[in-house]
């Protein structure tokens, strides 16, 4: 069983889908549930039901963190992931809290100097954001780069964290 945690951040529209084991997916809603009934799906064959059993602590620590109260998630995740994707958003959750690194840096914290271009590549496909702090990502001249979340949430989770 796959549970769903929907709910209002400061950023806006949060959802958490839990198994058991652990967190295995956040989304910046303006996904709609049927697209997470669809993710959940193709990656994993099992419906999505509505609880908070297994994501509440999750919630709780998101909620924390977007209020800057915590700076550290510790929740149980299960990445779901490629395993160069896996290596990619590992090294970025050594990324001190406040601090950034470009696509190149994360590269080469993979021992990977030529892989710029799959660092954001993985990026863009992290299924936990905020525990996978991707946002901490930038270009080597400081622009942003991209964010699936939308560059104004970007923006805002670096402020944040700035602070």
């Amino acid at each position: 069983m796959i549970d769903y945690n929907h709910f209002q951040s400061p950023i806006g529209f949060l959802t958490i889908l839990s198994i058991k084991k652990g967190v295995i997916k956040i989304s910046y809603t303006n996904s709609f549930l049927q697209e997470m009934e669809n993710w959940s799906q193709s990656h994993l064959g099992i419906r999505v039901s509505k609880g908070t059993d297994f994501s509440n602590q999750a919630r709780v620590q998101i909620l924390n963190y977007l209020s800057g109260k915590g700076k550290l998630l510790d929740f149980p995740v299960v990445h779901i992931n490629s395993p160069f994707r896996k290596k990619v958003l590992e090294a970025e959750r050594k990324i001190p809290y406040g601090e950034t690194r470009s696509y190149g840096e994360v590269a080469l914290m993979i021992s990977n100097p030529k892989a710029s271009r799959a660092v954001g590549s993985a990026n863009a496909k992290n299924p936990l954001p905020l525990y996978y702090p991707c946002h901490r990502i930038i270009h080597s001249d400081g622009r942003l780069g991209g964010f699936g979340w939308g560059l104004e949430v970007k923006e805002w989770l670096l402020n944040l964290e700035a602070r």
